[in-house]
């Protein structure tokens, strides 16, 4: 190939890139880190509380 580029090896590339970039929120959406439940379990007792304090 005379010095030129190999066109299907940099698609390939650009497509696994772009693959990456769609990837990692789903992963990030579908499997929550333990932190997050747990924000999660205290601002619905929080939110719980507060119902409480109006009702009175």
């Amino acid at each position: 190939m005379l010095g030129g580029i190999n066109n299907s090896l940099f698609l390939q590339s650009f497509g696994g890139v772009l693959a990456l970039g769609l990837i990692i929120p789903l992963m990030r959406w579908a499997f929550e880190t333990p932190k997050a439940k747990a924000e999660r379990l205290q601002r619905r007792a929080l939110k719980k509380s507060l119902r409480r304090l109006k009702a009175k």
